[in-house]
């Protein structure tokens, strides 16, 4: 489908409020009010058949949408849901190009129907809804509010789009205190239509946005969504706040917006791909907008200094630094020279600078003429306990002219209460990033510098396997849900991954087996009972270990000839395979997405896998190990096979294996999931015990 034009949405030359009144505290009278006091230029009409030929707030009152001479270019829309369609119908008439539907009453409450409808007949006649169940919008550089907030931004670098309206007036409030300024403000409702990722694309190239923060409760197309950020966040930083990683979170986003959130681990890994800036919380997300707006991303890295006047301070920051996987890098000797310089002889030049607590503001400013200019910095943290001959508000005054004279990010943490408040105020109107304690700034730095190590590649090397084979065992198996265990090791093999030696037998041919068993021992076989209607042979005692004599096998025989009776198994065959006796074991499978299409798990394995929840994800594809490394540090089991306690482990192997098995369904998009649990990894080997192929979901 083609993406519909938003251009008229974002620079409107007329607009019609639908639901003026004279009642001054009604919704669409405040939005009309709004939209006077933001100096739009373009023609203004109030909409209401009560008051046709009249004027309200002193703009003319038409009867409907459709008594216009000419098409509107936005139609705000505040009445009630049970009047939209013949709104709507009243808008296609007129030609309308863009509808905010301000009302609520439609897919949050369970009005999915009228939604649909609604959302279908503008589909049908190119018509953009914003909506329903939404603040509105506000463009200051279109000199639009088109908004019932309590408000207005000043003109600025972020577009803020939201599903929460009262997230909205909170931001916006809370800029106004920090004097940031917006080029975009966008309630999006219950995205009937209008999503983040149409907003994206039509801003991406705008020469007012510079960043991009977004409170999402659910994605409406999240490939689009992922292949987007892919494409604009290393020129653009890209914010993202998304809740719903608690079931009861889930379930309250569902009530709010009528949408059901995706699966939020899914959805963390999609953004981690794509390199999106991830926050946990409001105050993550206004730390993270506040440093991004007064230094561009570029100009972060992992090297901080660290110049305070309480040593202790300093000490625990340096811990803090470490915790955030930043890094307090040893200064030059140059550099401690010129400190030693300029500071007394009690003072500590190592990082964290400590100019001890008799600072008062020109020994701040010394010390940040050498610092802004010390290559081996990226960014300075500026810490400041009041203390009895302190210059709070000199210092503050003093750190915010050096915004001009340097790229490097200077961020101020004054902490305290009632005396360093004035050096806040400073602060915000001079657009220096402070915060009130260090962890604060820290975990929003390191969120900036981390932003990419997990991006994905573009392109995948295309296999040349000869699969001629195996496209016929899928054709023959389309109308089954799995594999059997034959069908699956020919995907092992041809994939050359790593697998114990292993034969299926009829279960009436116990003579064959025996035959097999009898090269094997004394070394172990492991048996197993092979049925598409018994996937988890464990629960079902389907596995029997450590069969090392003839009675064993036979008692193992018996027993699950007696399971295939009991269960009906009419496709059963009884595998015998080489045991590995030891080995960490792994999990590692593929399973299908509706948003983001195939996720890679790696993970803690074994029959305690969803106890232990060990688990890292990543959308496919992964294009080169240093991801796949990534993902696998993310584990408890990925810190042991790293080579802890000494211990060596075949990790290019690891690599090797997850490479392909996401190759396998990458070349054949047809299968559903794979689950290979356990994988078993020794001093030299990485052998997939069990691997299961799902047809089907």
């Amino acid at each position: 489908m083609l993406q519909k034009s938003l251009n008229s949405f974002f620079k409107p030359k007329n607009i019609a409020i639908i639901g003026v009144s004279k009642n001054p505290q009604k919704l669409g009278t405040q939005i009309l009010q709004n939209i006077l006091n933001a100096k739009f230029q373009g023609d203004i009409i109030a909409i209401n058949p009560k008051h046709a030929g009249e004027k309200l707030l002193n703009q003319p009152c038409l009867a409907q949408v459709s008594d216009h001479h000419e098409s509107f270019d936005l139609v705000v829309m505040v009445i009630p849901a049970k009047f939209s369609e013949n709104i709507i119908n009243d808008c296609i008439k007129n030609k309308t190009k863009n509808i905010i539907i301000i009302s609520a009453g439609f897919g949050e409450v369970g009005n999915h129907e009228l939604e649909n409808k609604i959302t279908q007949k503008c589909a049908n006649h190119n018509i953009n809804i914003l909506g329903p169940n939404c603040l509105g919008v506000i463009f200051p550089y279109a000199n639009l509010n088109a908004s019932f907030a309590d408000g207005y931004p000043q003109k600025g670098n972020i577009c803020f789009v939201s599903q929460s309206g009262a997230f909205c007036t909170a931001i916006l409030d809370w800029a106004h205190e920090k004097k940031l300024g917006f080029s975009h403000f966008i309630s999006l409702g219950n995205k009937s239509d209008i999503s983040e990722d149409q907003i994206l694309a039509t801003l991406q190239d705008d020469d007012n946005v510079e960043i991009f923060a977004f409170y999402l409760e659910s994605i409406k197309n999240g490939s689009k969504f992922i292949e987007l950020i892919q494409k604009i966040s290393s020129k653009k930083p890209i914010i993202i706040l998304e809740p719903g990683s608690s079931a009861k979170a889930a379930e309250a986003s569902a009530s709010h917006t009528g949408s059901l959130a995706p699966n939020h681990k899914v959805l963390q890994a999609a953004y981690k791909a794509a390199g999106a800036i991830q926050v946990r919380s409001m105050r993550d997300m206004f730390s993270v907008i506040k440093l991004l707006s007064y230094y561009k991303q570029e100009n972060f890295g992992k090297n901080c200094a660290v110049l305070t006047n309480a040593g202790g301070v300093g000490v625990l920051t340096s811990d803090l630094i470490e915790d955030a996987n930043l890094i307090l890098p040893e200064l030059s000797q140059s550099t401690q020279q010129a400190l030693k310089q300029v500071l007394p002889a009690e003072a500590n030049t190592k990082n964290p600078i400590d100019i001890i607590g008799d600072a008062k503001a020109d020994r701040y400013e010394n010390s940040l003429k050498i610092l802004t200019t010390a290559p081996e910095i990226d960014e300075i943290l500026v810490l400041l306990t009041p203390q009895a001959v302190t210059e709070v508000e000199k210092t503050a005054k003093l750190i915010s002219t050096y915004k001009l004279k340097t790229n490097k990010p200077i961020i101020a943490c004054f902490v305290g209460g009632t005396k360093i408040r004035p050096a806040l105020k400073i602060f915000n109107e001079n657009q220096i990033p402070s915060f009130r304690f260090p962890e604060e700034g820290l975990d929003a730095i390191t969120k900036i510098v981390h932003r990419n190590q997990n991006k994905i590649c573009q392109t995948f090397p295309h296999n040349n396997r000869n699969t001629e084979k195996l496209t016929k065992i899928l054709i023959r198996n389309k109308n089954k849900t799995a594999l059997c265990a034959a069908d699956v090791q020919h995907f092992l093999d041809t994939y050359d991954i790593d697998s114990p030696q292993t034969l299926n037998f009829n279960p009436n041919n116990w003579q064959d087996a025996l035959e097999f068993s009898q090269d094997f021992f004394p070394k172990k076989l492991v048996g197993k009972l092979i049925s598409q209607e018994l996937l988890h042979k464990t629960d079902q005692k389907g596995v029997i270990l450590s069969i090392q004599s003839t009675e064993k096998l036979e008692m193992m025989w018996k027993h699950f000839q007696d399971i295939i009776t009991k269960n009906n198994l009419t496709d059963a065959k009884i595998q015998l395979q080489e045991q590995i006796d030891s080995g960490l074991e792994i999990i590692t499978g593929i399973s299908s997405d509706k948003n983001f299409g195939k996720i890679l798990l790696f993970g803690t394995g074994g029959i305690y896998t969803e106890i232990w929840q060990d688990t890292s994800l990543r959308v496919l594809p992964v294009c080169n190990q240093q991801c796949f490394k990534n993902m696998i540090s993310e584990t408890k089991i990925g810190q042991i096979l790293a080579g802890t306690r000494g211990q060596i482990f075949p990790l290019e192997k690891v690599y090797q294996t997850l490479e392909k098995i996401q190759q396998l369904i990458l070349d054949f998009p047809q299968i559903a999931s794979i689950d290979c649990n356990p994988i078993l990894i020794t001093e030299k080997r990485v052998i997939c015990v069990d691997m299961k192929i799902i047809l089907k979901n």
